[in-house]
C-alpha cells in the first residue's frame, strides 16, 4: 500500500506542472503584448521609427505585403503597423492573451503614458451613454486623436471572448 502513495503523489505532481508552463506562456504573451503596445504609443507621431523600436526590443520585423506595411513576432504575440504618417496604425493579436487582459494592459498603458487624457469610447462616443463592450479609447495625445479598439484575434474585428485578443491602434 505505501507504495501506491508515492506513485500517486508523483502523479499529481506531474499533472499540476502543465497548466502552470501554459500559465507562463500566457504571462510571456501578455507581457509582449504590453510592449508592442507600447511601442506603438510611444512612436505614434514617428511611425518610421516603429521598424528599429520594435527590433530594438527583440521583435523579429519584416516587411508587410505592401509597401508601407510591416509585421512583427515575438513570444505569443503578432502583428502588424504602417510605416506611412498618413496610414499610422499598428494592430497586436495573441491566441494567449484574453480579451479582457488586453484591454486592461491597453488601458493601464495608454494611461500612463497620457495621464488625464485617456476616454472610454471612441470620439463620437455620446457623453453619458452606455458603452458597448470593446468600445476602446480616444486618446487625446498632443497633436492627434489616437484611438484603441479591442476585438478577438483574426482578421473580423468581432468582439468575441473566446480566449484570444487584438489591440487596434490608430494614430
Amino acid at each position: 500500500m505505501r507504495r501506491a502513495f508515492p506513485l500517486y503523489a508523483a502523479t499529481v505532481v506531474l499533472a499540476l506542472a502543465g497548466p502552470a508552463a501554459a500559465q507562463d506562456q500566457r504571462t510571456i504573451s501578455a507581457h509582449n503584448m504590453q510592449l508592442a503596445v507600447e511601442i506603438c504609443l510611444r512612436n505614434y507621431r514617428t511611425e518610421t521609427a516603429l521598424p528599429q523600436a520594435f527590433g530594438a526590443a527583440g521583435f523579429s520585423v519584416s516587411p508587410g505585403p505592401d509597401a508601407g506595411y510591416a509585421s512583427f513576432a515575438a513570444d505569443g504575440v503578432t502583428g502588424a503597423f504602417s510605416t506611412s504618417q498618413a496610414q499610422g496604425f499598428c494592430s497586436v493579436q495573441s491566441t494567449l492573451v484574453d480579451l479582457a487582459t488586453a484591454g486592461d494592459l491597453g488601458s493601464r498603458m495608454a494611461q500612463s503614458l497620457f495621464p488625464g487624457q485617456v476616454h472610454a469610447g471612441g470620439p463620437e462616443h455620446p457623453v453619458g451613454a452606455p458603452l458597448p463592450p470593446c468600445a476602446g479609447l480616444s486618446v487625446f495625445a498632443p497633436q492627434q486623436l489616437i484611438t484603441i479598439t479591442y476585438a478577438a484575434a483574426g482578421n473580423s474585428g468581432e468582439c468575441i471572448t473566446d480566449g484570444t485578443s487584438a489591440v487596434v491602434i490608430n494614430m
